[in-house]
């Protein structure tokens, strides 16, 4: 569930932004394994984590968004 989401998100993002992130994006990935796997047991919990989770998910879209205004305007 989640961790798909978050795959289908960075997979999106260029290669560049990948190699800088990639162990933040490792570490949200697995934390998102976890969760889909036990969450369901403690919705609260559940809640809690991925807010969390994306919290941190945001940051990594926030540098990725920032990189590509970087790249348009050094392109043109």
């Amino acid at each position: 569930m989640l961790k798909e989401e978050l795959e289908e998100l960075f997979g999106a993002m260029p290669q560049i932004v990948k190699d800088k992130l990639q162990p933040v994006m490792d570490n949200l990935l697995e934390r998102a394994a976890d969760l889909d796997e036990h969450g369901l047991k403690d919705p609260d919990h559940y809640e809690e984590e991925r807010e969390d989770i994306m919290k941190e998910v945001h940051k990594v879209k926030y540098l990725n968004d920032q990189w590509q205004i970087m790249s348009s305007k050094k392109n043109n």
